[in-house]
């Protein structure tokens, strides 16, 4: 695995972790043409999660911070607030941890057949799209709205499709406001991206890859992965995500053709 191998991988895991086209299928086509051995590609993969996970806890650190110091508030309704919406998350958190404890073989399973992703890459298109039809009706993120939300973040944890894109189209449809959907779905994200960073470094092996070439990628991962919220947040509010769909059923075609 060379430096600019790492800095490509780098940059497709950041840019894609965030906007709504799906990392895995990406990762799987760049991985392909560059002709990465499957026991290196689990390893630097981790790592790059892990710069995609610093990356959103950077962009998100005032919210988290306020969120925390409205737990311990002497105001009795800031602290409401900030316990019923960290309730909220934690609600739209059990589905997809269920799913990642009960059918993890399952999806392992899954990520081996790029086939797979290919198709949900598809599906990811297609909810994109779908979104052009929401209308925004300003309805506060409910104990409803997470759940739904929450069981969308469940499903994205098949290959190819987006975990950004399925809560963020999901919120929009159900009447979400544009802000509020971005935000609610990334900070929904936060237990899964640290969970899953955290249990591949578990698993990391560094016989097979080296240290530079990890480090490189990992950083590589955060400011690209920083840029696309940036870009992504941009992209809620202008009513833009239909013009992702196009691109998502393009890349899961290629998939499919090339590694069937």
């Amino acid at each position: 695995m060379t430096l600019l191998e790492s800095v490509l991988l780098g940059l497709v895991q950041g840019a894609t972790e965030f906007l709504p086209v799906s990392s895995s299928g990406h990762l799987l086509l760049v991985e392909h043409l560059l002709a990465v051995p499957a026991e290196v590609r689990l390893a630097l993969t981790a790592a790059l999660h892990l710069g995609t996970a610093f990356a959103l806890l950077g962009y998100f650190a005032r919210r988290i911070g306020g969120l925390a110091a409205g737990l311990w508030a002497r105001g009795p309704a800031r602290r409401r607030a900030s316990l019923g919406f960290a309730g909220l998350v934690l609600l739209g958190s059990l589905p997809a941890a269920g799913v990642g404890l009960g059918l993890g073989d399952a999806v392992d399973a899954a990520f081996s057949r790029p086939a797979v992703a290919g198709a949900m890459l598809l599906v990811t298109g297609g909810l994109l799209f779908a979104t052009r039809y929401a209308r925004d009706r300003s309805r506060p993120v409910g104990w409803r709205v997470a759940l739904l939300v929450g069981l969308a973040q469940a499903v994205a944890i098949m290959p190819g499709i987006s975990r950004s894109g399925a809560t963020i189209s999901v919120a929009l449809l159900l009447g979400v406001g544009a802000v509020e959907a971005f935000e609610f779905s990334f900070l929904l994200s936060i237990p899964a991206v640290l969970g899953a960073a955290g249990l591949e470094l578990a698993r990391f092996d560094w016989s097979v890859v080296r240290p530079l070439s990890v480090a490189v990628g990992a950083v590589v991962a955060l400011a690209a992965g920083l840029g696309a919220l940036v870009l992504l947040r941009r992209a809620v509010v202008g009513r833009w995500l239909p013009w992702f769909a196009p691109y998502c059923w393009l890349v899961g075609t290629l998939v499919l053709l090339l590694l069937r």
